[in-house]
Order: structure tokens, then sequence, then C-alpha cells
């Protein structure tokens, strides 16, 4: 996808940094599929899908997408900006400082997930209760059956929320006075033909087990599983990517005069690849709040760590940032464009009626706890689709641009003259 426009060195390096976020982004679920192979790989996967199904696919996906825009930028740094070089280095040096800090913090939660769990620890754990985990209903089922029993409910229902109990109780309020509601304890019971229910008091104490578990394996480095170190290892670099997105699109708002008078035979590729690659982003929010909601059913919300609580504000701004880029670099330069317009108009129209729980319940059946196979496969190749694109149709255009226009006589085609050929006015 390089352009004749844009400089070799520019291209060079983005295509360095891109290619190194593409390993970061695939390592993590190489290592969790090779860890956890005979454990659940695939559940674990599906719970945290923000994680382990995203950034292969739909992050490789805008990393694809977004490369010529970068480029173009790169080259408009260093080549056409006054003190460019200077502020691109120092622009680069700091998105990777902000990186490492945020990923920092995001690491530092108390709340841990079980993957970063040793394998042995986990097949190992017998719950808590005196007769588990033999029994129907224990004080705490052990994590791989309580994942298990999520996993078949998610995959039978659109969402989980009725399953999502609050076990803070409200100093300031009293307690309502219609009698509990006694639902599925996805802590505590296993999954039957006729589960038995339990109400908040008991299902909120499995949970707090459940959780508590969790972290206090953590806490002990011998028992931190490969993928912990992994997912530590390459989070940074997740982090840089989304800083960077949203740097590039700033850039590209600010500078797109620029960018038009300089990268004349990249526009259309550019204006074309940000609506690919703001789509492909725009799953990142969604994909994070079906598995905050799968965190909620299964610890309830005294189990959310740092990502989960601050999920809802990443959606809205990603929200924001998806209608101002789709609206800002949308043209109707020629008929696919148009249709690509009409598409996403009809998709977002679509999403506007729907209520937002709606569509979250939907990721959490088909991207989120619920996935399956299938549903992962059918994702995979659309992103395939999606990459074919964003090469095929660039070319496609460029041979229809360079392509000479031909009119008729007489039902004849005939190639326009050639300009060295047309007659002079005497």
């Amino acid at each position: 996808m390089s352009s004749r426009d844009i400089g070799v060195w520019p291209r060079v390096f983005v295509i360095v940094v891109f290619l190194t976020l593409g390993v970061a982004f695939a390592a993590p679920t190489v290592v969790l599929a090779h860890e956890f192979w005979d454990s659940g790989w695939f559940s674990l996967a599906a719970m945290d899908s923000h994680l382990f199904v995203f950034f292969p696919t739909l992050g490789v996906v805008a990393l694809v997408a977004f490369y010529i825009p970068s480029a173009a930028l790169a080259d408009l740094y260093w080549r056409h900006i006054p003190l460019g070089r200077l502020r691109f280095t120092v622009g680069f040096l700091l998105l990777c400082g902000l990186s490492f800090a945020i990923a920092t913090s995001l690491l530092a939660s108390p709340k841990r997930s079980i993957w970063e769990i040793a394998p042995s620890v986990l097949t190992s754990d017998q719950g808590v209760g005196p007769t588990c985990p033999g029994s129907e209903v224990c004080e705490r089922l052990p994590v791989l059956t309580a994942l298990q029993g999520l996993r078949e409910v998610s995959q039978s229902r659109w969402g989980l929320t009725d399953f999502i109990r609050s076990c803070d109780r409200d100093v300031f309020l009293e307690p309502a006075a219609a009698p509990e509601r006694k639902r599925f304890c996805f802590a505590s019971t296993r999954l039957t033909s006729s589960p038995q229910l339990q109400g908040d008091t008991e299902c909120c104490r499995a949970q707090h087990l459940l959780s508590t578990a969790v972290s206090d394996n953590y806490s002990h480095v011998d028992r931190r599983s490969l993928t912990a170190q992994a997912h530590a290892a390459t989070l940074p670099m997740k982090v840089f990517f989304l800083l960077v997105l949203l740097t590039i699109s700033i850039l590209l708002v600010l500078r797109h005069r620029a960018i038009e008078a300089n990268y004349q035979a990249s526009n259309q590729r550019i204006e074309f690849s940000v609506i690919v690659g703001t789509a492909a982003v725009l799953f990142f929010p969604l994909m994070s709040q079906a598995f905050v909601e799968s965190v909620e059913a299964l610890y309830g919300l005294t189990g959310r760590g740092t990502f989960s609580l601050i999920t809802p504000i990443l959606s809205l701004a990603f929200g924001v940032w998806t209608l101002l880029m789709v609206f800002f670099f949308y043209r109707r330069r020629d008929k696919d464009l148009e249709a690509i317009g009409k598409l996403g108009s009809a998709v977002a129209a679509a999403l506007a009626v729907l209520k937002y729980g709606v569509v979250v319940a939907i990721f959490t059946r088909l991207l989120g706890s619920g996935a399956t196979y299938a549903s992962i496969g059918a994702l995979v190749v659309v992103c395939i689709a999606a990459i074919v694109a964003l090469f095929w149709l660039p070319r496609r255009w460029a041979r229809t641009a360079d392509a000479p226009s031909k009119h008729t006589v007489g039902g004849g085609e005939i190639a326009p003259t050639p300009p060295s050929e047309v007659a002079r006015p005497s």
C-alpha cells in the first residue's frame, strides 16, 4: 500500500512500528492458546475478547488501514512542517511515556483475571465447602467450573444483565420492600437441567470468595501464568496503539489542508482507510462492554477492576471519536465511497435505534463470553475481507483514474487524440 508521493523513510518507520505492534497484538493470544490448551483456552479468550480476540483480528485491520494516513503524517512532519522532525520525535517519545504510565496503572489493579493464574493452580482448585467439588452448590465453585457455567449460559441467552447483583448496600437508602428475587449464581452453583437458585446474600458471598481466590493466587509470583507475563509486556504497546490512533485522528483533522495539497495521489486512499480503520476500532469499546457485563455476572459489581470502571467513559469517547472521523473524512467522490458511506449510515442508524444494552448483549453472545468457534471464525473472515479491500479498492480506483476516456462516433469507440496531434489554430 505504498504511495508515490510519500517518502521512503517515513513509510519504513511506520512499517517497523506497526509490525512491532502487530506482533504484540498476537503474542498474548498465542501464549494463552499454548499454555491453556488443555485448560479451556478458548473460554478464557472469549471472556476477555477485548484483549485476545480484538487485537489479533480487528486491531490488525486498523493497523493496515492507518498505515497510509500514518505514513503521510510522518512524511509531512519530516519534510514540510517547520521544526517538524523535532516535534515528531518529541511527540512520539511522549506517547511512549504516557502509554507506559497508563499500562502500569492498569496492571496495578487488585482485581485480576483467571488467565493470569497458572493452569496447574486452576486445575487443582477444588472450590470452597465441605462437600465441594462434588456437590451441586458450594460456598465457592472451582474457578474453571464457574467460568464454564458462565460460558454455557452466555451461549444460550442474549446478555447477562439479569444475573448481575449489586452486593454493596447503600447505607443512605432503605432496601426495597419487595421480596428478594432468587437467581442462578455462577460462583456457587453448578449448571444442571434444573439448577438451584440463590438469593443475593449467599451469591454475593460466593462471588467475593471467587474474586478473592483469583487475586490471592496472583499475589504469589510463582502461581502466575506465562500469559500474564506476556500481557504485562505487551499492554504498553496496546495502549500506545490506541493513543496513536487518537493522535493521528486529531492531526489528520488539523493538517487536512496540508495533506490534501502535498499528497494528492493518496487523498482518496487516506479517506477510505480512515473510515475502515475507524469502523474496526469501534469494536473495541463494544467488546470491552461485553467483557464488563461478563465480569459483573461472574464476580458481582465488587469484582470490577480498574479497566472495568473506566470502560463506560472509554466507550463514550470512542463513540464521539468515531462519529467525528466518519463525518469529517467521508467524501462522495465515486460510487464505491458513496455506497460505503450509505452502508455505514444505515448501520449507525440501526445502532442508534437499538438500545445500547441490546448492542452489548449481542456482542456478549457473539464476540464475548458466549462466543463460539463459528462466530470468531466469521470475524476472522470479515477481517481478511477488509484487508483485501484496503489493498484492492485503491488500486482499482487508481486504474480507473489513469484509464484514458473514450467517446463514441457512429457506434464505434474512438480513443482520445494525443495532445501532440491536436491541430493548432492558425
